[in-house]
């Protein structure tokens, strides 16, 4: 208990109840600069700055006002531009700063010198009783250590077994549904219900998952993003807001899904590597039969009409328009890029729709590929390729009505 009560004071830690309050405060805004830091935000620098020296300072009256002042100002100032949660910082300031006005105990300042004094006058009693019971402790080690190289090997062995188990075990499955609403399983098991409790967190992933789809450049600009989430207010707001929701949506991600979101003193992003996205599967099979001269094989055509089949459920990220509404009430280009992700989408359905129908009708089955080829048109009405191979399947299956009836809304001529 002695030896606790030196290494306080040692510290310069204070026993009175106004300099612990205030020695709270300092570590609180020491936390507060270390997290601002860690997302880009160089504010975090003038907190660690006014902690460090309200530290050297805690036990005299006018510095500690000042700094204390100053952060609730800083605070008030964040507030007033739009982030509510700056109030927070206004109010504790302005109460620390009172606390910091308060006279602190007389005897503290000499107090802490004698102690220290006394410290250093029994440092060298110390030193030469710690020096006797290491010299003891190691005649101790010595005497067992050939056992302890045994016990070494053995655990070593035990090691090298656990290293081999873990490399044997199979990585957590992560798979991450666009088409319809967002949907995020491991290993089969919804977490859906982290991010869609809190829409704001939706709508950040939502619009990374956006750009990531559209093709280009998938990284954002954090300024930029923080406009996207955050607009109309002021830019510092702006990059405070989107510090906190970065960092909570990587807690509502978990651990298991912590590593999606990367995040750096200039850009946003999301690291896909193994997950398994839908659209992605869409892009990579589009890819494989766009450019062919030659009918996809009876495998390929299986895959194509399965992923087809699967990914039928709806438009991607249904519902964002909604979404974008409660968070930004559409002052944002979101939209704009979930509508360019939702067109690379069709495109790439639109060449499934088209290798698919090719090789059926070859195949002796006109009627199969009906149903794909409205559905793509109904997306891609201006792809006059689909529009010839259903009218067609139309034609090979008797249905001449349809056949006329399709020439004349996707404007073919009477020769194609």
């Amino acid at each position: 208990m002695r030896g606790d009560q030196q290494l306080l004071d040692k510290l310069l830690v204070p026993r009175d109840p106004r300099g612990i309050v205030l020695l709270c405060g300092f570590i609180a805004a020491a936390a507060l600069g270390a997290s601002a830091l860690l997302y880009g935000d160089p504010i975090g620098y003038a907190y660690l700055a006014a902690s460090a020296i309200g530290y050297f300072f805690l036990q005299t009256r006018l510095v500690p006002t000042v700094l204390w002042l100053l952060i609730s100002f800083g605070g008030l100032a964040g507030a007033t531009a739009g982030n509510s949660s700056d109030w927070v910082a206004f109010g504790l300031g302005l109460l620390l700063a009172i606390v910091s006005v308060l006279p602190p105990p007389a005897e503290s300042k000499p107090q802490t010198s004698r102690k220290l004094e006394e410290s250093a006058a029994n440092s060298q009693c110390n030193g030469q009783l710690i020096g006797r019971h290491l010299e003891e402790t190691s005649r101790k080690l010595e005497e067992p250590a050939a056992n302890g190289q045994f016990n070494g090997q053995l655990n070593g062995h035990h090691l090298e077994e656990s290293s081999r188990k873990l490399e044997v075990s199979s990585p957590r499955t992560v798979v991450i549904r666009t088409i319809g609403r967002l949907r995020i399983e491991i290993d089969g098991r919804d977490v859906t219900a982290r991010l869609s409790e809190q829409p704001r967190l939706e709508f950040l992933l939502s619009y990374l998952l956006a750009r990531a789809t559209r093709g280009g450049d998938p990284s954002i600009d954090r300024t930029a993003l923080a406009d996207e989430v955050a607009p109309g207010i002021a830019l510092s707001s702006q990059r405070d807001r989107l510090r906190k929701q970065l960092y909570s949506l990587q807690a509502a991600l978990g651990a298991e899904l912590k590593g999606l979101v990367r995040v750096n003193n200039t850009h946003v992003s999301l690291d896909l590597n193994g997950v398994e996205l839908d659209v992605t599967t869409l892009a990579e099979l589009s890819r494989r039969v766009a450019g062919r001269r030659s009918l996809i094989d009876a495998n390929l055509a299986d895959e194509i009409r399965h992923l087809l089949e699967e990914t039928a459920g709806g438009e991607f990220l249904s519902g964002f328009s909604e979404l974008e509404q409660q968070v930004t009430a559409g002052r944002g280009t979101a939209g704009q890029v979930v509508e360019e992700a939702r067109s690379a989408i069709a495109g790439w359905r639109a060449d499934l729709v088209k290798a698919l129908a090719e090789y059926l009708v070859a195949a002796g089955q006109p009627q199969a590929p009906i149903a794909f080829l409205c559905s793509a048109l109904a997306q891609t009405p201006e792809r006059q390729d689909l529009a010839r191979l259903l009218v067609a399947a139309y034609l090979q299956t008797g249905q001449s009505a349809r056949a006329s009836e399709a020439r004349l809304q996707y404007e073919l001529t009477e020769e194609k």
